[in-house]
């Protein structure tokens, strides 16, 4: 007799590099910028918000992790892509692959002048903001004097909180102050964005998720020991 199958965990997963390609794709939205400037030698695709990243980086070394960096190759000097999945060496061969996030402060201490992380799920999931908490202790090793770090994540993937008794916004803003405190870092610039709910004519919410899902709605901008870097907003919107 066949053995019944009860749970997708008992099928056997055959993994190649079609397949890993393809679950990497999926998850990372950023990707298609990379695939749409490969083909297109006159025209740069490029996010709003990484154009925003891009003329408020200081100078000197940038790390992107996590996030697709590698299609900013052309527009960032100095530019080191970190990503957790090796499927990537594949058409991107300089990336350096670093599977756990210590890993990043333990092979560049003391290294980047920029550290940007976009939205990436990995840094979220397992324990909500303690985890981004424990992560951020390595992304300020990596830093090198008065570093820049940009963080966005989206509230929709953080959890462990309370959304019916907390203020949402005052949450992540304290959560931003508790990095402050707790890795000598200085908040330049945060947007914390929530979707407004308003009903329509039929008296119906709007059932969309928060602005920016690409990106995520909460973007925090921090500073290693100083403020002295001035945040240009002119970019934010072009």
């Amino acid at each position: 007799m066949k053995k019944l199958i009860e749970h997708y965990s008992d099928y056997t997963a055959t993994e190649t590099a079609k397949s890993s390609y393809i679950k990497y794709r999926v998850g990372v939205i950023r990707h298609e910028f990379w695939l749409k400037n490969r083909k297109n030698k006159i025209d740069f695709h490029i996010d709003p918000y990484d154009w925003f990243i891009v003329n408020n980086l200081k100078p000197g070394n940038t790390c992107i992790y996590a996030s697709a960096g590698y299609y900013l190759d052309e527009v960032i000097d100095n530019l080191t892509v970190i990503e957790s999945k090796p499927i990537v060496k594949t058409f991107y061969p300089s990336v350096v692959i670093c599977k756990q996030q210590k890993e990043i402060g333990e092979l560049f201490p003391n290294k980047f002048d920029n550290f940007v992380v976009s939205n990436s799920r990995g840094d979220h999931w397992a324990n909500g903001l303690d985890s981004i908490s424990e992560y951020f202790d390595s992304y300020v090793k990596s830093l090198n004097t008065n570093g820049l770090i940009f963080y966005s994540l989206r509230d929709t993937q953080i959890p462990g909180w309370n959304r019916l008794t907390k203020n949402h916004h005052d949450y992540f803003l304290d959560f931003a102050k508790h990095l402050e405190k707790t890795y000598n870092l200085n908040l330049l610039w945060h947007d914390i964005q929530f979707a407004k709910k308003i009903k329509d004519g039929a008296g119906n919410y709007d059932m969309m998720e928060n602005p920016d899902t690409t990106n995520g709605n909460i973007k925090f901008i921090f500073q290693l020991g100083t403020n002295s870097h001035n945040i240009n907003t002119e970019f934010l919107n072009a």
